[in-house]
């Protein structure tokens, strides 16, 4: 990151849609992740119900920061509910 840069543009895809969201390279990526799932409305589920995935596929923690991951300004990770998220309650 050229000339100490502090925050980057991360693109958050959500169902299909890019949600640029501005990121401190040094925050863990959860703060950048819940203001992209506000940005895109899905507010209804828990955070934890969500996983992040970068373009190759592979899991990404959210309590790495950008610059742990050498994520690049305009890098776009891909935001999707767990297999299995969301499934009825326990039976009794």
């Amino acid at each position: 990151m050229a000339g100490g840069e502090q925050k980057i543009t991360l693109v958050f895809i959500i169902n299909g849609e890019n949600f640029p969201v501005e990121t401190n390279v040094n925050a863990p990526l959860q703060s950048s992740v819940q203001r992209a799932l506000a940005d895109s409305h899905n507010t209804g589920r828990d955070p934890s119900e969500w996983e992040l995935r970068d373009a190759n596929g592979a899991l990404i923690e959210l309590h790495r920061t950008p610059k742990e991951l050498r994520l690049e300004n305009g890098a776009r990770l891909f935001l999707s509910l767990r297999v299995g998220a969301g499934g009825s309650a326990a039976m009794r």
